[in-house]
């Protein structure tokens, strides 16, 4: 499915920060092809190894 970007929110650790062993995630806003829109919760690396930011498409199995 081809998704595209509307908005993505990191998620707030407050003060005690990422649990150890865990990785930063990220809920995204997407628009699907078919414009159904949904948040998908993703790690923040895949996106920054995707180079990933609002408006940009990307496609999920």
């Amino acid at each position: 499915m081809r998704y595209t970007i509307l908005d993505i929110i990191e998620w707030d650790y407050g003060c005690e920060g990422v649990p150890d062993g865990e990785e930063p995630m990220c809920s995204v806003l997407v628009r699907s092809e078919d414009g159904c829109e949904k948040t998908l919760k993703l790690p923040d690396s895949y996106l920054s190894e995707k180079r990933l930011d609002i408006g940009d498409t990307f496609e999920t199995d």
